[in-house]
Formats: C-alpha cells, structure tokens, sequence
C-alpha cells in the first residue's frame, strides 16, 4: 500500500475510481470489497494533499458515485461499514445523509461542514456558560 500511497499523485482518478467502485459491487467477497473501501480512503487522503487546480479528483468522483459507498455503510460485517463510514466522512457525508437526505455539491457539503467544526467550539463555549 505505501508505493500506492506515493503513486497516487501521478495515477489518473478516471482511470483508478471506476475500477475500484466495481469492486464494491455486490457477488465480490467481503474482503475485496473491504480493501476497496480502504484504498478508497487512502486516495481520498492523499488527494487532499497533492490537489489538481484546487480539486482532489478522487473525492469529487467518490462523491458523485456516493450511492455506491452509502449503503455499505451499514453493513453488518465492520470489516466493510467502518471503512465506508470513514469515506463517507471524508466525502463530508454524514451517516444521517445516507438515510434519504439531498446533496448535490460536495464543495456545499465540505464548506458546511467546515463551518460547523469552526462554530461548534463557539457553541460549546456559550452552552457551557449558559449552563453556570
């Protein structure tokens, strides 16, 4: 996985998602499936840090193929939903969008929650002021 991790930056998304979203497909082994969803998250990670023109590709195509990852995340074997979980999280989907809400833009998604993690410390101040 560390040579992967450091060709990523020179690998083509469009050629590298696909190939593992079929991998998620249902009739594969549990296994493969679930090193899918881990190879899913190192490129995502690692996408942040190298972006193209402000982009990471993995995660803007991760995002729009997200109904491919959202039900694997409650998956009863943990070796398949915790990974896709963390995915989600990284896609800046929560466990609660997966259950029916609408997300169209992962940048509106990312900046939400960004906001949120700015706000909560300043929310948590005030309740815990309120509270004496």
């Amino acid at each position: 996985l560390r040579r992967f991790q450091q060709a990523i930056p020179s690998l083509d998304p469009d050629l590298v998602c696909p190939a593992l979203l079929d991998c998620l497909e249902d009739g594969n082994p549990w296994i493969i499936r679930a090193k899918a969803l881990c190879v899913m998250e190192t490129c995502i990670t690692i996408g942040e840090k190298y972006q193209i023109d402000g982009s990471n590709k993995y995660a803007d195509f991760f995002f729009t193929c997200r109904g491919e990852v959202e039900p694997l995340a409650t998956h009863p074997r943990a070796a398949i939903s915790q990974p896709a979980q963390r995915v989600l999280a990284l896609l800046g989907i929560d466990e609660g969008s997966t259950t029916g809400g609408v997300i169209t833009d992962r940048a509106t998604t990312v900046a939400a929650v960004d906001r949120a993690a700015t706000t909560a410390p300043a929310v948590a101040a005030a309740a815990a002021a309120a509270a004496t």
